[in-house]
């Protein structure tokens, strides 16, 4: 392997990291404050409490009398979550040309299968109590993945690839 190919393939796995580090925290810090947000609104619910509930997806009740471990843990379990959807977008992204052309769009229709995906399978196959539906939460909440956490993937993604193209041209 000649120096300039394995500068390109370094160049290419740093941009890689980069592009899933920013918009994995981006779009975790907003879906976090919009949670928080959101959340005290409709429950009263302190910032602690909202990552506690996000860490009774893996401890069960239990984790609103953890502490801050519990705190700590629903943090972790966010961005983890955060990471894997840029992480899916990021490599998605060169194989489906709608994503390139389209990237606003895109990243608003990635925001809502987002909420399906952890509506649909990821909470109910966590520990996470049940609670019943409620049609204007669902709402609020489709909007802000939409907005807040697949756009944020899609245009810090789309930048990437438009820096990566013009630094190999």
């Amino acid at each position: 392997m000649s120096t300039q190919t394995q500068t390109a393939a370094s160049s290419k796995s740093t941009g890689t990291l980069k592009t899933i580090i920013w918009s994995g925290l981006a779009a975790g810090i907003l879906d976090g404050l919009a949670a928080m947000i959101v959340f005290h609104i409709w429950f009263k619910l302190t910032p602690g409490q909202v990552m506690q509930f996000i860490a009774s997806g893996v401890f069960g009740p239990s984790s609103f009398t953890g502490g801050t471990n519990t705190v700590f843990a629903g943090i972790f379990f966010h961005f983890v979550i955060a990471y894997i959807f840029a992480a899916f977008y990021y490599f998605v992204f060169p194989k489906l040309s709608f994503l390139r052309t389209k990237p606003v769009i895109a990243g608003l229709i990635y925001g809502f299968g987002i909420w399906l995906v952890m509506n649909m399978l990821v909470i109910p196959m966590s520990q996470i109590q049940p609670s019943p539906f409620n049609a204007g939460l669902a709402a609020v909440s489709v909007v802000w993945h939409m907005v807040l956490v697949g756009l944020p993937i899609a245009v810090i993604t789309k930048k990437f690839f438009n820096q990566s193209d013009s630094n190999t041209k």
